[in-house]
């Protein structure tokens, strides 16, 4: 199980990280800008790590403390992932939490 768990903190982790835009760990990545101009890098906080003009661009996630509503999601989903560890639930009526969503919403970056 110790196994099991540790695979889903990764997911609920990169789960909410891909929601919200927001870096929960230190991280390394290399990431190709689409068009012209000046573009924002798709998660934050991060530092720059290359040199400016150069692709692709590498860069590293400085994260910050947790924020408890960002915590508690990775919690959720990481509770809903164990408690739903099976490819098929049988005999259950399922129904989407509300609760997911608003933790996460305001830390969603709406980019330009």
């Amino acid at each position: 199980d110790d196994a099991l768990i540790g695979a889903f903190i990764t997911a609920a982790r990169e789960s909410v990280e891909r929601t919200t835009g927001y870096a929960l760990a230190a991280a390394t990545y290399e990431w190709t800008p689409v068009g012209e101009g000046r573009s924002p890098l798709p998660i934050e906080p991060a530092a720059l790590d290359s040199e400016p003009g150069a692709y692709p661009v590498k860069f590293t996630t400085t994260p910050g403390p947790l924020p408890g509503p960002l915590r508690a999601a990775v919690l959720l989903l990481l509770g809903d992932l164990y408690a739903n560890r099976e490819a098929v639930v049988a005999g259950s009526q399922l129904a989407e939490n509300p609760t997911l969503d608003r933790l996460m919403f305001p830390y969603r970056r709406v980019l330009p």
